[in-house]
This record gives C-alpha cells, structure tokens and sequence, in this order.
C-alpha cells in the first residue's frame, strides 16, 4: 500500500509521541559533530590563500563523509523507534561497527557526483572581482545542492538497505535502492517539498526549531523506506535482532 504524505506524516508524529527527547539529543549531536571540525578548519587555515581554500574544501568533503555515517547511525535509531525495538544513543554510531567502508562508499561516489556538476563554477570563482566570486560561489553551492536533491531521488534508499542487511555491499545497494524508487521518486520529493514551510519556521527560531523539525521530516522518510519494503503491513518481530556480521567482502 503506497500511503500518502499526510498517512507517513501521522505515523511519525505518532512515534515520536512521548519519545521525541533521544531523536532530538541525537540530532543535536550529529549537528556538534559537523560544526566542530568545520569551525577547526575555518579557524586554523588563511581564507586568502589558494593553497589553503582547497585543503579547506577537501578537509570539508572529509568531514562530511564522517558525519554521513552519524546521519547513517541517525536511520538506524529512527528504524529502531519505528519498529518498537530499543533505541539509543549509542545507535548513531551504529555504521561505524557495521562496515563503515560500505556506507562511505555510497557517499563518496554521491558527493563525487555532485562536485564534478559545481567543479565549472567553483573553478570559475578563483577571480579577483569580489562580487563575481561570491556569485560563483553561490551558484556553485546551489547546483551542489540541486545535484545532491536529484540524486538522492535515486539513491536516497542505500543506507537503510545497508542498515537492513549488514552483508549488502555498496554499489549493491545503490542498486537496489534505484529499483525500489522505480515510479517514487516523484512522491519522495513531494514529501520533501511538504516541509519547506517548516525549514522556514526553524530559520524564524534561529535554527533552534530543527531540533525538533529534523527528527520529524527524518522519522516520516524513514516510514518512507518502511512504506516502499511494506514493512508497515507486515511489521518485523519487534526485538529481531540483525544478521551476525562477517568479514566477507562488501564489493
């Protein structure tokens, strides 16, 4: 049964009812473990020195692709509350047991992506006029941003594939995730666009209203993937535990 976006909406405000405390703590540490390295780098490396804006943008990319595996762990968790099994903190670090190379796989080539469509601009802002670097730049960081939405339409399902099944590989699961958006990528954007009028409550309380916002919009895309596997017809044992791991490869 395909549920609408108002239908997986419910279902996550639902869960979230009374347990929405650990998601927000969990959220909260995901956004520390961003800023932190992006404030190191920002503060120890010359802004005006060529040389040290490309270390800049690479120890950035490398910083994201850590974090990827806390928004990994951050699904894992939302997996574990929609299912009605123990969740915990501990569960953001999940990825980082559970072959991490899978997972940083999927988001280097997805980042990969997204710099070869920006890499014209970005090269492009390098110039000695103020302003058309900053809009450059600009047009840089959006086409990123655009490419990134646009390939999340098709691979966006990896890391709960890869969550689900331990001994599922990479590019196997990028895979599978593009079979399963098969005619849903349109319904994917749609619940994305739906909570536009919230991002735009959480820039009025000064980011402060993400806490709770992005638990919400992740805990529904979540129901999203549970949807699509029809999970939610035929809801998992509660306590399963997942497959015993192995050191087989994941390629």
């Amino acid at each position: 049964m395909r549920r609408s976006s108002a239908d997986l909406k419910a279902l996550a405000r639902e869960s979230l009812n009374g347990r929405i405390g650990l998601p927000v703590a969990a959220y909260f540490l995901t956004v520390v473990f961003t800023f932190i390295p992006v404030m190191v780098i920002t503060n120890f490396l010359n802004p005006y020195s060529t040389v040290s804006i490309i270390t800049n943008q690479i120890l950035a990319y490398i910083v994201s692709l850590l974090v990827s595996l806390c928004s990994a762990g951050f699904s894992y968790m939302l997996l574990n509350m929609n299912r009605n099994r123990t969740f915990q903190i501990k569960d953001l670090f999940y990825p980082f047991s559970s072959h991490p190379d899978r997972f940083l796989t999927v988001h280097l080539i997805l980042l990969l992506i997204s710099f070869l469509f920006s890499l014209p601009l970005e090269i492009l802002s390098y110039t000695d006029d103020p302003y058309a670097s900053l809009m450059l730049s600009l047009g840089a960081s959006l086409v990123s941003s655009l490419v990134s939405i646009l390939t999340g339409l098709f691979f966006g399902l990896a890391d709960f594939l890869m969550l689900d099944d331990p001994e599922l590989g990479a590019i196997d699961a990028m895979k599978k995730s593009l079979q399963l958006m098969k005619g849903n990528k349109s319904r994917l954007l749609y619940i994305q666009l739906s909570f536009l009028p919230l991002y735009f409550v959480g820039l009025l309380t000064c980011y402060l209203g993400y806490l709770w916002i992005m638990p919400y919009v992740n805990c529904t895309l979540t129901y999203f993937y549970m949807d699509l596997t029809g999970e939610i017809d035929n809801p998992l044992p509660p306590q399963e535990e997942p497959p015993h791991l192995d050191a087989s490869s994941y390629y």
